[in-house]
């Protein structure tokens, strides 16, 4: 008789030796995929995905965000001179038509230097606040300065993508400078004030009678001259 250990070695045996023989399949499984990745636009990057099974697992990866178009067929993907639009969620899967295909997920980041996409203001009545707006596109978030007739001081100088316009005075030249590690790009806007006269009517509820006044407006204008 045998030891109970024994036997149970022999039985692993006999399922190693049947399994060779006659090539049982495998299901595919991803043993090594990429880290994430973050990298400056233009770099060239390769992400990898190694899977084993039986039989020999079929590679595809698909960039998920924006598009969900297919990447490549082979384990390494190469990315030569990436741009911002190939960043996202990469998918790697594996399948061989054995089981569910094996799937893992691989992030890349693109730095890029700033793109001011907008530069606007709000129209704005005397007495009320108006707001100098700058839009721009950047990886990493970009910071924001803005300056008025070139001027740099403290008292023209104003962090954020926002400028808050207070009075009539506030017209002239703005400049909107938007930052990060990679670059620098500005945008100006021109600001001019602009007197509206109008007729204004109203009805007074007891008497019914009407009245009219000239009430006068101020507004900012802008004028983008990028």
């Amino acid at each position: 008789s045998q030891a109970p250990g024994q036997e149970i070695k022999w039985l692993i045996w006999i399922s190693t030796d049947f399994c060779a023989s006659k090539r049982c399949n495998v299901p595919a499984s991803i043993y090594k995929v990429s880290e994430d990745v973050i990298v400056n636009e233009g770099s060239n990057v390769t992400l990898s995905c190694l899977a084993s099974g039986r039989p020999d697992p079929i590679i595809t990866w698909r960039l998920l965000n924006p598009s969900g178009e297919a990447a490549g067929w082979e384990e390494f993907l190469d990315i030569i001179g990436i741009m911002r639009n190939q960043a996202g969620r990469y998918e790697c899967k594996a399948s061989n038509d054995v089981a569910t295909p094996d799937v893992k997920y691989v992030n890349v980041v693109v730095n890029y230097p700033p793109t001011i996409q907008k530069i606007q203001s709000s129209e704005t009545p005397v007495g009320r606040v108006g707001m100098l707006q700058c839009d721009a596109n950047a990886v990493p978030k970009p910071e924001f300065e803005w300056y008025r007739d070139e001027k740099s001081d403290e008292n023209t100088t104003k962090k954020g993508d926002k400028k808050p316009l207070t009075n009539e005075e506030d017209y002239g030249n703005y400049t909107c400078v938007a930052t990060n590690r990679l670059g620098i790009q500005n945008a100006s806007v021109f600001l001019y004030s602009e007197c509206t006269q109008y007729t204004a009517a109203a009805t007074h509820r007891n008497s019914q009678t009407q009245r009219e006044g000239s009430v006068s407006s101020f507004k900012l204008v802008s004028m983008s001259i990028k």
